[in-house]
């Protein structure tokens, strides 16, 4: 199957541009609207499953780099070459997708009938994402990745805005549009810094020689740090973190598919795939984990005080990618200082991309939930939900599989995962003090993490039964199931055959045994700090915010919170963001504005001044010549007599005299 690998973004790229032309065409139009649902299913559906197999063939082959390439340009000292690139990396994240994109699809068709002719639009710009995004996955180069990365982008401003008539939607996908071109302009930075030292930038030509790259660390350091921003950009990390809150404005099912599952991983996605050029810079490395690490903890912070279901969720995607970012980079760190310690890289670069997997299902699961319940009773606000579990029993038993795993509950697959990055930075801060304060704060992330998830829960769930409310149909309640199964067994991946890290490892691994593993995993003492954190996270959430069905409303534990001064200054500044989004609207009014100001003064004096100014003596000047022309013959004999007389006088009279004869 690896030889048809090419036909994954083929399938989905095909239904977006059938449902375009079908949609488009006026006699088909009405008809084509619920028809348009179950063609992008069968397009994407049928990328989901070719996917599926060359993931399996990936897995169970000899694991080392498939590589298929074509010439795509070329001119007379160059040329740049297209094709596909698949190993453990791309078959992980073409199985995130897959399954994901499919199940978002299928939730899609019951969360979106009432949007009438929008959907045909809607599906079409979900099937060229799913197509653009495969495609990232499998380029074989970074040229070819920047493109999609590029289309990825596109299609994200172009959902979040699909209720463009709202003046907050519309705001939202600019904002995210131009954000998110800040990291673009990093990543292209340093794409031209790796063309210009190693003169390609295909992986297999990168890759091959890491002797090449040690004798180039102060160029590739400066060329990963510009990649890096630009992963920073895509997978919204502290300081460009502000656009994904507000890209909630787009449907629950974009916010499943592209904000929590998909396109916010592509940001991780690119620094695992430039993690051979990463492990030549600890600067770069150091830096990543501390990026990590600190949105991670800030992201969770706020989390813990926003009503909007979906904004605690897009807060919890922004620290959950904190910790693979931290995972990512603190195996780069210790494989650069111990020139290939083998547990920094099964615990570093292995357990940012377990936690990848694992992440993708629980947050796809909650997203999708969050839009059921959006869907039932029209509101986002969590103050407003409540005793919803009577009359959405499958959704609130979903979502609570999603919260036990997200939470780090043992035997849940979040468990697995987090404990891995927890143990790796752990390891790392034996050596380096900065990754034992990593560590610290990566643990009281994981007990906010339980906190702000179990309070999502009881807010929502608990309290009076809501008659008004109903469950989902089958058509959403089916991907609800399926995610809340993989939430469930997802984290088992590390005890199959050779393990997770057997599979998707950077550098050489051994084989484990299943059994020591687990043993390690159950005794160590950071484990049990990290289920001592996340316990405690729940035990509290449940005292504040659970609401029995008994009280008539809902109880305000919680309230000494924002009555003591100094803990109400500090819920002030989480509500408020950290006054980053603030901070942001002031430099743009009182930078940007006075740049633009001071470039509008320029182009009025003198761009406009010097075309003016030539205009202007131009007119006069016509205006001047123009009075010669009165259109009578006697008036042109005379200036042709005269002019002839003037001739006559120069040449025979003024010449001769200063001594010039002809």
């Amino acid at each position: 199957m690896l030889e048809q690998a090419w036909l994954i973004p083929t399938f989905p790229i095909a239904a977006f541009l059938l449902i375009i032309a079908c949609g488009r065409f006026e006699p088909l139009r009405s008809k084509f609207v619920a028809s348009g649902s179950w063609l992008a299913l069968l397009g994407v559906g049928m990328s989901s499953a070719v996917s599926l197999l060359v993931a399996w063939e990936v897995f169970t082959g000899d694991h080392s780099p498939y590589e298929d390439t074509w010439t795509w340009f070329e001119g007379t000292t160059f040329s740049f070459e297209g094709g596909i690139y698949l190993d453990g990396l791309a078959a992980l994240l073409l199985v995130v997708v897959g399954i994901v994109s499919f199940l978002v699809v299928m939730f899609s068709i019951g969360y979106m009938a009432e949007e009438g002719e929008r959907r045909i639009r809607y599906y079409a710009e979900i099937c060229l994402f799913v197509g653009v995004m495969h495609g990232l996955i499998i380029a074989n180069s970074f040229l070819l990745l920047f493109i999609f990365w590029e289309l990825v982008g596109l299609c994200s401003y172009l959902l979040i805005g699909f209720w463009y008539e709202k003046p907050s939607a519309a705001s939202a996908a600019k904002k995210a549009f131009l954000v998110t071109r800040v990291g673009d302009v990093f990543l292209l930075f340093g794409l031209v810094i790796l063309f210009s030292t190693f003169g390609t930038l295909r992986y297999s030509e990168l890759f091959a020689d890491p002797a090449v790259l040690a004798e180039h660390a102060t160029e590739l350091k400066w060329a990963t740090l510009c990649i890096f921003g630009g992963a920073v950009g895509k997978s919204a990390q502290f300081p460009l973190h502000v656009w994904l809150p507000d890209a909630m404005e787009g449907p629950s099912t974009v916010s499943a598919l592209i904000h929590a599952a998909t396109m916010v991983k592509a940001g991780v996605f690119l620094v695992a795939r430039a993690y051979p050029l990463i492990v030549h810079s600890p600067d770069t490395a150091l830096y990543i984990a501390i990026t990590g690490g600190f949105t991670a903890f800030i992201a969770a912070s706020m989390a813990l005080v926003m009503y909007d279901i979906k904004r605690v969720l897009a807060y919890s995607t922004i620290s959950q990618l904190g910790y693979m970012f931290l995972a990512l980079g603190t195996g780069a760190w210790a494989f650069a200082h111990a020139g290939g310690d083998a547990y920094a890289e099964a615990h570093g670069y292995t357990a940012g991309m377990f936690h990848l997997l694992n992440h993708a299902f629980f947050k796809a699961l909650l997203f999708l939930g969050a839009g059921a319940v959006i869907h039932s009773v029209h509101t986002q606000d969590m103050r407003e939900m409540g005793g919803l579990r009577k009359t959405m029993p499958f959704t609130s038993t979903a979502m609570g599989l999603a919260v036990l795993s997200i939470a780090g509950v043992p035997f849940f697959s979040g468990f697995w995962s987090k404990d891995e990055i927890l143990a790796a930075v752990r390891h790392n801060g034996e050596v380096e003090p900065i990754f034992a304060v990593l560590w610290m704060m990566a643990l009281a992330t994981a007990g906010m993490t339980a906190f702000y998830m179990t309070r999502l829960w009881m807010m929502t769930f608990t309290g009076p039964t809501n008659d008004k409310a109903h469950e989902a149909p089958a058509v959403m309640t089916v991907p609800l199931g399926i995610l809340g199964v993989l939430a469930v067994v997802s984290g088992f991946a590390i005890f199959i055959g050779d393990g997770f890290a057997g599979y998707v490892h950077y550098g050489y691994h051994a084989h484990q045994d299943n059994w020591a593993l687990l043993d390690h995993i159950l005794t160590a003492s950071g484990t049990h700090l990290s289920v001592a954190a996340a316990l405690s996270g729940i035990v509290l959430a449940s005292l504040l915010y659970y609401w029995s069905p008994l009280q008539t409303k809902r109880p305000d534990r919680a309230r000494f919170i924002l009555e003591n001064q100094p803990t109400a200054i500090l819920h002030h500044f989480l509500s408020e963001r950290l006054y980053m989004a603030r901070l942001f609207d002031w430099f743009g009014l009182r930078c940007w504005d006075v740049i633009a100001a001071a470039c509008n003064r320029f182009d009025l004096l003198i761009v406009d001044g010097i075309v003016n100014s030539i205009a202007d003596y131009s007119i006069r000047a016509g205006e001047r010549i123009r009075r010669l022309h009165t259109g009578f013959t006697g008036h042109y004999a005379a200036y042709s007599l005269g002019g002839l007389g003037a001739l006559v006088i120069m040449l025979r009279v003024v010449l001769p005299l200063i001594g010039w004869s002809p």
